[in-house]
C-alpha cells in the first residue's frame, strides 16, 4: 500500500480516524452545541440591552469592542453548528 493513500475502509489506516460517522446519534452533538450558542447569543444581547436601559440610554456597552467580539463569536458558533447539524441529518 502506498503510504500517501489513506484507505477509508481499512481500520488500521488513518481513514478510521477521519472517516464519517455512520450513526445519526452523533448529530445530537451539533444540535446541543447549536442550542448553547443560541442561548449565549440571546443572553449576551439581553445583558447589553439591560446595561443600556440601566445607564439611562447611554450606548457605552454597544460601543465596547468586547461586546461585538462576543456577539460575533456566539453568532458564528450558532451558524456553524446549525449548518453542521443540517449537513449531518441530510447525510446519514
Amino acid at each position: 500500500m502506498n503510504a500517501s493513500v489513506v484507505q477509508l475502509t481499512d481500520p488500521h489506516s488513518m481513514g478510521g480516524w477521519f472517516a464519517p460517522f455512520t450513526n445519526r446519534q452523533y448529530c445530537a452533538w451539533f444540535f446541543w452545541l447549536m442550542v448553547v450558542s443560541a442561548v449565549g447569543l440571546v443572553f449576551h444581547v439581553a445583558a447589553a440591552l439591560i446595561k443600556v436601559v440601566a445607564s439611562g440610554g447611554k450606548l457605552y456597552s454597544l460601543t465596547n469592542p468586547i461586546f461585538w467580539s462576543m456577539v460575533l463569536m456566539n453568532g458564528l458558533g450558532y451558524f456553524t453548528n446549525r449548518l453542521l447539524y443540517t449537513m449531518c441529518l441530510n447525510s446519514v
